[in-house]
């Protein structure tokens, strides 16, 4: 398995569902240690599979507020919720745009003025 372990579901059968995160920001579902879904979120991601006749789908989404911060997962089979770690409440994708974007102007900002104090001295 890629990156670090967020979710391990074990089902009535005894198959493990496994849900990990890469720093290079990729997401990788894992069903009994076999890859069945790989994406990059940003924001969010949402991973869908099929396993033995059932329909599954892992949600993620950003886990924002004034104590906390992190990730809120979701893993729902036939639509039926089995387990949510985190809120319920999912930001707008608009507040996680400004907010990515507020940061890297901020850093720009801080590395364009660093590397222009060290050219002039």
């Amino acid at each position: 398995m890629i990156g670090k372990k967020l979710l391990s579901y074990k089902l009535e059968d005894g198959s493990m569902i496994e849900f990990t995160n890469a720093m290079s920001g990729f997401g990788r579902v894992y069903v009994n240690g076999e890859e069945v879904s790989k994406q990059r979120g940003f924001g969010g991601e949402s991973h869908n599979f099929e396993y033995k006749d059932s329909t599954f789908q892992i949600n993620v989404w950003p886990l924002i507020s004034m104590h906390i911060l992190g990730l809120s997962i979701e893993l729902i089979r036939n639509d039926e919720r089995l387990v949510l770690y985190g809120s319920e409440s999912r930001p707008k994708s608009w507040i996680v745009f400004l907010g990515a974007l507020a940061v890297g102007v901020l850093l720009g900002i801080s590395i364009a003025s660093f590397l222009l104090e060290s050219r002039i001295e």
